[in-house]
């Protein structure tokens, strides 16, 4: 069973995306096997209103991210890797609500 703390797992700071904080979008990187549902109740028990009361989140949209071929030297030789898959989530609150902790970021 996931908690919420293991569904969200950071939020994305960028340019692009704090760029949509104006429209009540925030960008949240999140486990790989959460669905909407379980990243809409973990973003409305986690994060609060600058009054104290919950965030309604009116949509949610997903993204798996492949992660990229990597070539690195190793031990004299040229090695291969992959960096890991990611899953994106972009929630849109509710009309006049936002998240605190990217104000001002």
């Amino acid at each position: 069973m996931l908690t919420n703390y293991d569904i969200i797992e950071r939020p994305v700071i960028t340019e692009k995306a704090l760029g949509e904080n104006g429209d009540r979008r925030y960008v949240f990187i999140v486990n790989k096997n959460a669905n909407k549902i379980q990243i809409r109740d973990a973003v409305q028990a986690l994060f609060t209103q600058p009054d104290g009361s919950p965030v309604t989140v009116t949509d949610v949209n997903t993204m798996v991210l492949k992660g990229k071929q990597k070539r690195f030297r190793a031990f004299g030789r040229i090695s291969a890797g992959r960096s890991s898959d990611r899953k994106k989530a972009v929630v849109t609150l509710a009309e006049g609500q936002s998240i605190t902790i990217f104000e001002g970021v």
